[in-house]
């Protein structure tokens, strides 16, 4: 296609940023709005394939029926006559960053927790494209991109099905459609899809995202499809033995063969997702329990008043009454242990990260000992906030947090566009 050329008369092509089998994405700008854009087009030689066509056109249908800050946004839709063919396009948002798959192969991934952060944003573009009764069919690294604000951006919904509200497909094909090294067992099957489909694809990122390697290959699309039908996936831990158990649990449930078995929401599996992230900042945080080196207890006086108790000798506990002591606090409540000799967590001022994006929140957090995490996408408190930067964040700057503590940020989706 020619880059001199203007699609509709308004898009300038410049540069292709990327070719696939069906279509070509370009970095345009839109000379009407004076702002680069993202224009993807079908290939002239497949724009007279009825199928092709379609599939293009779901894309399109199924973008613009979305918006929300982890999608990539939809600004218009038309068709140009290209050496001779009708072709339509689409122009999304120019996201300046790179994609999952970028990040994984250049070892970009800091660490367990940070490939969760990821993963949690790609469920929440999920859970909003599921509210809207679509299924994306597609998911893995190289449709996920992450800006350079910090925010989670999912691309592709070129074989999006929509689903009615009972889950299943209003479409049904026995075509298999997907990529193989995400392909979920239903969708090898030709089976229809429902929400849980997406969750097993994001299984197998989230998979990728720790272990550097998707959880089935083969010499063939075939020979992959079959293990995810029928072979019990690997434990990430055998592939990255540091993660902790809570991440094998996590992944594997998300990868269970029968879709009653795996999260049955994407909402539920963000939620799993923040209760390892939780988890694992109290492992950290909490010092381990030091044997108990005195105890005090407390007893009625002898009138039998239970507003009234005395004192009893504080005395040192014998190393061989440990155990007893330990449950008799369990059972009675009435001891209480203090620890002499342990010193006091260190705390740190929490860092305002307010107006920051997500990569300069990490840089901020990590330069006082503590982490940052994106929480669901709210009403920004702070209007006029640009959008992918800390609109609010909890606990609020100032306040005494404990070393390696979380800090949960809100992400702007910008100011709406009037008219």
């Amino acid at each position: 296609m020619d880059r001199s050329r203007h699609l509709g008369g308004r898009y300038r092509l410049e540069q292709v940023l990327g070719r696939g089998g069906m279509a070509e994405v370009w970095l345009a700008y839109d000379v009407l709005l004076f702002r680069p854009v993202a224009v993807k087009t079908l290939r002239p030689e497949l724009a007279a394939d009825a199928e092709h066509w379609a599939r293009f056109r779901r894309e399109v249908v199924s973008a613009a029926l979305l918006g929300h800050p982890s999608v990539v946004a939809v600004y218009d839709a038309g068709e140009d006559t290209v050496d001779g063919h009708l072709v339509p396009y689409l122009v999304m948002e120019y996201v300046q960053g790179a994609t999952l798959l970028q990040f994984v192969r250049e070892a970009r991934i800091t660490g367990p927790e940070h490939a969760l952060e990821l993963t949690a944003g790609v469920l929440e573009a999920l859970d909003h494209a599921h509210r809207h009764g679509i299924v994306h069919r597609d998911i893995k690294p190289a449709n996920v991109m992450l800006s350079r604000e910090g925010t989670v951006k999912v691309t592709d919904f070129g074989i999006a099905r929509s689903v009615d509200r009972a889950g299943t497909t209003l479409t049904r094909t026995s075509v298999v459609v997907g990529t193989p090294e995400y392909l979920s067992p239903e969708q090898a099957r030709g089976e229809q899809v429902d929400f849980r489909t997406d969750l097993y694809s994001t299984g197998c990122l989230l998979y990728e995202l720790l272990t550097r390697r998707p959880p089935f290959t083969g010499d063939t699309p075939l020979a992959v499809a079959m293990k995810h039908l029928s072979e019990p996936p690997v434990p990430p831990s055998a592939h990255t033995p540091q993660l902790p158990a809570a991440y094998d649990t996590l992944v594997l449930r998300a990868l269970a063969k029968d879709r009653a078995d795996r999260y049955q929401t994407a909402e539920e599996m963000r939620d799993a997702i923040g209760k390892v992230l939780a988890g694992r900042a109290t492992a950290v945080t909490s010092a381990p329990a030091a044997p108990p080196a005195t105890v005090r207890h407390t007893q009625p006086t002898p009138s039998g008043d239970p507003g009234k108790e005395r004192p009893v000798r504080r005395r040192r506990i014998r190393r061989p009454l440990q155990a007893m002591a330990l449950l008799l606090v369990a059972a009675a409540g009435t001891y209480v242990i203090t620890e002499c000799d342990t010193p006091a967590r260190p705390r740190v001022a929490a860092p305002s990260l307010i107006g920051e994006s997500m990569t300069e929140a990490r840089s901020s957090a990590q330069a006082v000992g503590v982490r940052v995490q994106p929480v669901r996408h709210r009403a920004c408190p702070r209007p006029g906030t640009p959008v992918g930067r800390v609109c609010e964040q909890t606990p609020s700057p100032g306040s005494q947090v404990s070393r390696h503590a979380i800090l949960r940020v809100t992400l702007s989706p910008g100011t709406p566009q009037q008219g």
